[in-house]
């Protein structure tokens, strides 16, 4: 017999204890240049990794909390209470991980808001040392964790990308002519609001119709017009929520048409063919500003649409997270950002984030979403422009008598040398 039968043998039938098994295998010759504690510490490892010994020792634990009755509490606040013998093999560390698996809970779902443990010791038959806790524990559901990059990376993983889409063929492309720069601020796609409520309605079906009436009626408005570039700028928000829960990105609770897949889709759909329309009149260059709603989904969603154009030398991305652009179109300086910022810095942004360009510039404004109101002012010399937008007032929205009637996408044909030329207006 080896020392490992032997040692099964000592321990599961004789009830010998660790020190004691040591003893008499180094007797009978087994470990005879290996010091006493660890001998034992080699034959406790081998027996503990068995599974008798932790079917035994299961048996143990279970025949220690037959004796105990456990409780559950359910509180109106969701939390829940568990009360009961837990028991922990000595040495073993108590976390409150380890905790709530001494209770049977899942840490992936539960969060632990306390937990108490009235500690004894006891010696289980067989010379086994538990320790064993009288405890109280209470937890919470876990709140659903904002929609992450991996989330949104796994659902544009599925998207079928084995053909790249092919180049866009450019039908009035004009080096020399002029720039259509078209402002597309908060379309709030995956809103849902009700007529009777808000005064009308909007869902997915609504702001895709909407959306092509506009671009067909700017490339209609193009049939005349030699362009040497189109700039496509999201101005924020352009999806309404960031997260399955039908919050915002600080958790603001919307109304909202259909789960985040199903919305993300939509937006991903109405971008890849607007852009694609649009770039059969001239090179487009697709500008992202982050939102104040959307500003994690907001820009997965970007990135998916430069994944599509990635091999098209007519469509440029400019996915980047900075919520702070700009552009110069000869002598015309264009800023871009959302409008969330506090209003006495708005004002300050050309100095601030694009000083260079001033001074080769005539005329320097800063395009602005976010209100969902056309307003024009002038702070510290700029021009500061406010665009209306296409979407439906929220019901908060409404009630605060925020909005008006103007639903537009705008555009600016801008001229390198003269600067601005002309604004379009496509009303819904």
């Amino acid at each position: 017999m080896d020392w490992k039968n032997e040692a099964k043998t000592l321990r599961f039938e004789q009830n010998k204890s660790w020190t004691d098994i040591a003893k008499i295998l180094k007797d009978k010759g087994y470990f005879p240049n290996v010091e006493l504690h660890r001998t034992k510490e080699r034959i406790r490892g081998y027996i503990r990794s068995l599974p008798e010994y932790k079917a035994k020792q299961k048996q143990v634990i279970d025949d220690i909390k037959s004796g105990y009755s456990s409780k559950i509490e359910y509180k109106s606040d969701g939390s829940t209470t568990f009360e009961g013998i837990i028991a922990l093999m000595e040495g073993e560390p108590i976390t409150p991980e380890i905790i709530m698996k001494a209770h049977n809970l899942d840490n992936k779902e539960w969060d632990v808001v306390t937990y108490r443990n009235n500690f004894w010791q006891t010696q289980a038959k067989g010379g086994r040392k538990l320790l064993l806790y009288q405890s109280k524990i209470t937890v919470k559901p876990k709140k659903k964790q904002e929609i992450t990059f991996e989330d949104i990376d796994r659902y544009f993983e599925a998207k079928d990308y084995s053909k790249d889409k092919l180049p866009i063929e450019c039908i009035d492309y004009d080096p020399v002519g002029e720039i259509l720069e078209i402002k597309v601020p908060d379309l709030h796609i995956g809103l849902l609001s009700w007529r009777e409520e808000t005064g009308s309605d909007y869902d997915l079906k609504i702001v895709k119709k909407h959306f092509f009436m506009c671009i067909n009626d700017i490339v209609e408005r193009c049939k005349h017009t030699k362009l040497k570039k189109i700039v496509f700028v999201t101005l924020g928000d352009i999806l309404h929520v960031d997260n399955d829960d039908g919050t915002t990105t600080k958790g603001t609770k919307q109304q909202v048409d259909g789960r985040m897949a199903k919305i993300t889709e939509c937006a991903e759909d109405m971008l890849i063919d607007g852009i694609t329309i649009l770039g059969e009149l001239a090179p487009v260059e697709y500008i992202y500003v982050a939102g104040n709603h959307d500003r994690v989904c907001g820009y997965m969603l970007a990135r998916s649409i430069a994944n599509v154009f990635r091999n098209d030398p007519n469509v440029i991305c400019d996915t980047s997270p900075n919520p702070i652009k700009y552009r110069r179109f000869g002598v015309s300086l264009v800023l871009y950002h959302h409008g969330d910022a506090p209003k006495k810095n708005l004002g300050e942004i050309p100095m601030k984030f694009a000083r260079e360009e001033i001074s080769k510039s005539k005329f320097v404004e800063i395009n602005l979403g976010h209100q969902h109101i056309e307003e024009t002012t002038y702070v510290n010399g700029y021009r500061v422009r406010h665009f209306p937008v296409i979407c439906a007032s929220s019901y908060w929205e409404h009630q605060q008598a925020y909005g008006n009637d103007m639903k537009a996408i705008v555009c600016d044909i801008r001229n390198e040398k003269t600067g601005l030329r002309d604004t379009w207006y496509t009303m819904i």
